[in-house]
C-alpha cells in the first residue's frame, strides 16, 4: 500500500497532472456502476464533470474522494499510485469533496466554521485570538466577515466558505458538486470569479454541474460521463459547444423543446389576483389565461417566489383576494395554507426536492399519492387498491425510470426524484400548478421531458406558474414572463419579447 504525502500549500504553475484515473471500475454486487474510466486532471484547472443523472458522476467522485473503493482500476495522485485509500487519507493528500448543499454550522461565527478541525490550541485550550487572527488573513479578499453569525451569510458566502476550508485544512484538488444550485445569475459570476482568483493560485478543481453554458464558461477541460463509461476522451472546451457536449451526454443529437407559442382570448382568467401584500411585496392585480404558461423571474428576494408562495397559502398575507374560474369567480380571501390551496385547485412543487418535495424513505407509489390522500381513502380508511392505480397512472405518465412503483424515492436519481414530485402534484387534478425551479439540478434530457409535461398540462387547460432564474427555459416554455424587483413586478413581456438578451440584462441589474 502505498503511503500518501499531506498536501503541499505553495501555488504551483498550471500544466502537470496532478490526478489520474487508469481504467477504474465499480460494481455493486453484479451491477457495474463505472467501467473503464481514465481521466487525467492537470494542477491549476478547472475540470467540467458531467452527464445525465445516473450516469455515474457520483460514483467517480466517490472513488476519488475515498468514500468508496474501485473494484477494478487505479487512482494516481502525483503519478504515485493509491491504494485502499478513505476519506481521511484522501483529504491528507489534499483531496475535498464540497457538498451542493454548504456544510455549515449555522450557530457559530464564519471564522469558526472556517476553521473548523483545525482550531488552533494553547495549553490543550482553543486559541481564540488566533484562530480570529488566522481567520482574518485566510478571509482577506472573499468580502466574508470573519465575526458574522454563518446562519446569516449568503448563498455564496457560505459555498466560498466551504472552498475556503478545504484549501486551508491542506485542500489542493477540491470537488465542487454542483455548486451553483439555488444561485442567481449574479451570484453565480462572483463564485466563478472567486474560483478564477483560487485557480490562478494553483488550486485544482472538479467542477460537477448539468449546465453546458457553466462548463463552458468556466471550465478547462471536460469529462462527460454515460451509462458509467467515459463518452469521448478529455476534452479541450475549446473545441466544444453546448450541442456538441449534450450529444456526449446523450449518445445522440438532442431536440431541445420549444414551446409553439400561443395567443389568449380575452375571456375570464383562471386566475385573478387583487391587492396582494406581504412583507415586501405588493401585486395590485394580476391574470393568468386558461392554458397559459407564465413565468415569474427576478433576484432572490425580489418577489417572484414570494408571490408563488402567497398564492399556495405558505406564506401569510396582509391584503388580497384570488378568484379562480371554478363556477363562482367572485373574489375570495387567499388559501390561508397548502391544504385549503389543494381544496381549490392550486398545487405546487418547491425547488428543494429533497427536503420539500418527496419523503426519500417511501415509495414511489406512496409518494405519488401523498398530497391526494382523500381521493385514495374511504371513510377515513386508506384503499390500497387505489394508491396502485393512481400510483401507476402517473409512473407511466411521469416516465419514471425506477424497478417499479415500491422502490423507494431516495434511491432515484435526481431527475426522476423530481418527476415523482411533480406526478404527486398533477395527481391532486390542479386547475392552477405552480412550479419553483422545476428543471433545476436535473439532466437536460430530463429537463426536455419535465418541459413537455408540462406543455401537455395545458392542452388540457391548466394553467401554469413557472419560477425560474433559469432564462434559457424561460425563452423556451413561457407564454408571458413577469420579472420582479423589490416586491413589484417591474417588467412583462410576452412572445416574440421574451429573449436570453433581454432576460439576463434584467436578471444582472
Amino acid at each position: 500500500m502505498t503511503t500518501i504525502q499531506p498536501a503541499e500549500h505553495a501555488p504551483l504553475r498550471p500544466g502537470p497532472i496532478v490526478l489520474r484515473t487508469d481504467k477504474l471500475e465499480k460494481r455493486y454486487g453484479g451491477v457495474l456502476a463505472l467501467s473503464d474510466v481514465s481521466v487525467a486532471i492537470r494542477r491549476g484547472t478547472i475540470h467540467g464533470l458531467l452527464g445525465e443523472n445516473g450516469a455515474g458522476k457520483s460514483t467517480l467522485v466517490g472513488l476519488i474522494s475515498g468514500q468508496r473503493t474501485p473494484t477494478g482500476g487505479t487512482i494516481y495522485l502525483d503519478e504515485t499510485p493509491v491504494e485502499h485509500a478513505d476519506v481521511k487519507a484522501m483529504e491528507k493528500a489534499g483531496i475535498f469533496l464540497v457538498t451542493q448543499e454548504p456544510m455549515i454550522v449555522d450557530h457559530m461565527s464564519a471564522a469558526e466554521n472556517l476553521m473548523l478541525g483545525i482550531w488552533p490550541r494553547r495549553f490543550g485550550f482553543v486559541a481564540w485570538k488566533r484562530l480570529r487572527l488566522d481567520a482574518a488573513r485566510m478571509l482577506e479578499g472573499s468580502g466574508i466577515d470573519g465575526q458574522a453569525l454563518a446562519g446569516r451569510l449568503d448563498a455564496v458566502a457560505r459555498r466560498k466558505l466551504n472552498i475556503l476550508r478545504a484549501m486551508f485544512s491542506g485542500g489542493k484538488i477540491i470537488i465542487l458538486d454542483e455548486p451553483t444550485a439555488a444561485l442567481n445569475v449574479e451570484d453565480r459570476a462572483q463564485l466563478f470569479d472567486f474560483m478564477r482568483q483560487l485557480k490562478s493560485e494553483g488550486v485544482t478543481f472538479i467542477f460537477i454541474s448539468h449546465y453546458n453554458d457553466e462548463i463552458l464558461e468556466i471550465c478547462d477541460a471536460c469529462s462527460v460521463l454515460r451509462d458509467g463509461r467515459l463518452a469521448g476522451g478529455t476534452e479541450d472546451v475549446r473545441s466544444l459547444t453546448s450541442e456538441k457536449l449534450s450529444e456526449l451526454v446523450l449518445g445522440r443529437d438532442l431536440a431541445l423543446f420549444q414551446r409553439e407559442r400561443r395567443t389568449f382570448p380575452l375571456e375570464a382568467p383562471a386566475l385573478h389576483l387583487r391587492d396582494i401584500r406581504a412583507g415586501t411585496l405588493d401585486v395590485p392585480e394580476l391574470r393568468i389565461r386558461p392554458g397559459e404558461i407564465l413565468g415569474f423571474t427576478g433576484l432572490p428576494g425580489a418577489g417572484a417566489k414570494e408571490l408563488a408562495r402567497v398564492i399556495f397559502g405558505l406564506l401569510p398575507a396582509r391584503s388580497g383576494t384570488i378568484a379562480l374560474a371554478d363556477g363562482d369567480t367572485s373574489p375570495r380571501p387567499l388559501p390561508r395554507n397548502p391544504r385549503e390551496a389543494f381544496d381549490r385547485g392550486i398545487a405546487f412543487l418547491s425547488d428543494d426536492r429533497r427536503r420539500d418535495g418527496s419523503v426519500g424513505g417511501m415509495s414511489i407509489a406512496a409518494n405519488l399519492s401523498l398530497s391526494s390522500l382523500p381521493g385514495v381513502s374511504k371513510l377515513g380508511f386508506f384503499r390500497r387498491g387505489a394508491e396502485v392505480g393512481l400510483s401507476a397512472r402517473y409512473f407511466s405518465a411521469m416516465g419514471i425510470k425506477a424497478a417499479g412503483p415500491d422502490a423507494a424515492v431516495d434511491t432515484l436519481s435526481g431527475g426522476n426524484q423530481q418527476k415523482v414530485g411533480l406526478g404527486r402534484v398533477l395527481a391532486t387534478r390542479p386547475r392552477l400548478l405552480i412550479l419553483d425551479e422545476p428543471t433545476r439540478g436535473i439532466d437536460v434530457g430530463v429537463k426536455q421531458d419535465v418541459l413537455r409535461i408540462i406543455d401537455d398540462l395545458t392542452q388540457d387547460g391548466v394553467s401554469v406558474i413557472v419560477v425560474s432564474t433559469d432564462t434559457d427555459e424561460m425563452v423556451r416554455i413561457a407564454d408571458r414572463v413577469c420579472v420582479f424587483d423589490k416586491g413589484r413586478i417591474a417588467d412583462e413581456f410576452a412572445g416574440a419579447e421574451i429573449t436570453n438578451e433581454r432576460l439576463r440584462g434584467l436578471a444582472e441589474g
